[in-house]
């Protein structure tokens, strides 16, 4: 199952964390990640507010997304990821 699939399937509640230059770690509950490119799975991308994690990211390209399934026990994935691109779209 590639990732592209498995977010199309899965249920549940993902959380990003980023943190500033100065290593002040912020969370925001974030929805699931979008595939730009139907062929890459390691590209995604997230819509984003310019807000606290946005902010953050503009000085520190690292971050972290955790998805939480639903139903009982601890399943989902964790992925670290790098800021590499961003495009504004007023949609």
């Amino acid at each position: 199952m590639t990732l592209r699939d498995y977010f199309m399937n899965a249920t549940g509640m993902g959380v990003l964390a980023t943190a500033d230059a100065a290593g002040r770690v912020d969370v925001a509950i974030y929805a699931r990640p979008h595939f730009p490119d139907p062929n890459d799975d390691r590209l995604i991308s997230f819509i984003m507010a310019d807000r606290l994690s946005h902010q953050n990211l503009q000085s520190n390209t690292g971050a972290a997304y955790l998805f939480k399934e639903d139903g009982p026990g601890y399943m989902g994935k964790r992925l670290m990821l790098t800021l590499h691109d961003e495009t504004d779209d007023e949609e």
